[in-house]
This record gives structure tokens, C-alpha cells and sequence, in this order.
């Protein structure tokens, strides 16, 4: 039986468009939609992951502890992306990250449990789960890269330069802990750049 999809649907087709109407409509069957208060957690630090998710509203961080307790950010998540941490579920192990609401967020909800049967029976599910993957993996690659650069000053200019969205929507704080530096110097690297840019256009 059919049924007609909410609206905020149509962007998950844009961005996966070799999911069929039929197979939205069988996801949305098995999903639920939770509201999510800023600073509160679709999965908590040591809690073993049951689901993923894909937002429809709202920004989202995958946070570690360091050993001195400093919160270190390894992703952030936009409207459209897809939240889930496969290797705690896989193993059935507690998660050694969190993922926190950066702000009051939506998703929809999704047992994994219920979503593997379905892989088997629609290959473009499967698609599906095999670009998410890919993508999570690049956005490792991409990140381990950023950390990679010497100065706060050249992580900072590549997420202005490729990442701007980040920049745009993210604290200085939370950028910060994404480039593994203090908010002091991102706010002197912001500010020089600030200060070229002005030069360039006087």
C-alpha cells in the first residue's frame, strides 16, 4: 500500500535519486521521525548504535574525548546527510563517539535491524548504503588531511576554500575542535585572512 511522503522527502530523492517512490514509501514505513533538543545526543559515548538516521532538519557533531578530557569533533552532519556509527553496530560494541545536536534538530529515525532484510531484496537500497560508505570515508580521508596541514591558518583558509557551509553554519568553538586547536587561533586565523582580503580589494 502506498502513501504519499512528506515534503522534505523530495531533497532525499535529489540526493539519491536511484531510490524508486516505492522504496521511499517502504523506507518511511519502518522509520519514525524523532525531534532532537541542541546539545542532546542521537547516540550517547558507550552506548552500543541500533540506528541511523538521515536529517531533515538541523546540524549534528561526532564527538571524542581526548585523554585529558578535551572534546574533539571528527564530522559534522548537514540537513540530507546520514548519521550512524556502523562500526559500534557491527560489533556490537559501546560507540567511542557521540552524536550531539549542534542545534534543535528532526531525523528520521531508522532501525538497522529492520533496514539489512531490505538490501537483499532492493539493490538500490543496497546503492545506497554502499555511497554512504564511500563518502564516510572520504570525509575520514578529508579530515585526517586537514589535520595534516602545520598551521591553524592553513586548516582554517581549507575550510573557507572547500568547506565553507562549515564555516558558515558551525560555532568557533566547534571549528575549533574539528581542526584540533584552540578558538584563540582560529579567531587570529579568520581575522588575518580577514585582513588579506581587505588589503587585496583596497
Amino acid at each position: 500500500m502506498t502513501h504519499t511522503l512528506p515534503a522534505w522527502y523530495n531533497q532525499l530523492m535529489k540526493k539519491y535519486p536511484v531510490v524508486t517512490l516505492a522504496e521511499w514509501q517502504l523506507l518511511d514505513s519502518i522509520a519514525t521521525i524523532k525531534h532532537i533538543k541542541k546539545g542532546d545526543a542521537f547516540l550517547r559515548y558507550g552506548k552500543v548504535a541500533r540506528y541511523s538516521a538521515f536529517v531533515i532538519s538541523g546540524m549534528f557533531k561526532f564527538a571524542i574525548f581526548d585523554e585529558e578530557g578535551n572534546e574533539k569533533i571528527v564530522k559534522f552532519s548537514f540537513p540530507n546527510d546520514f548519521l550512524a556509527n556502523c562500526e559500534s553496530y557491527n560489533k556490537k560494541a559501546p560507540s567511542a563517539l557521540s552524536i550531539v545536536a549542534v542545534e534543535d534538530a528532526v531525523v528520521l529515525k531508522i532501525n538497522i535491524k529492520k533496514i539489512q532484510p531490505l538490501y537483499a531484496l532492493h539493490m538500490n537500497l543496497l546503492h545506497v548504503n554502499l555511497q554512504l560508505f564511500q563518502e564516510l570515508l572520504e570525509q575520514q580521508a578529508e579530515h585526517q588531511y586537514i589535520l595534516s596541514l602545520k598551521s591553524p591558518l592553513q586548516r582554517y583558509k581549507f575550510l573557507l576554500e572547500k568547506r565553507p557551509a562549515i564555516i558558515q553554519k558551525i560555532s568557533l568553538t566547534n571549528i575549533a575542535r574539528y581542526l584540533y586547536t584552540s578558538r584563540e587561533a582560529i579567531s587570529r586565523a579568520r581575522l588575518l585572512l580577514l585582513n588579506r582580503t581587505r588589503n587585496v580589494c583596497d
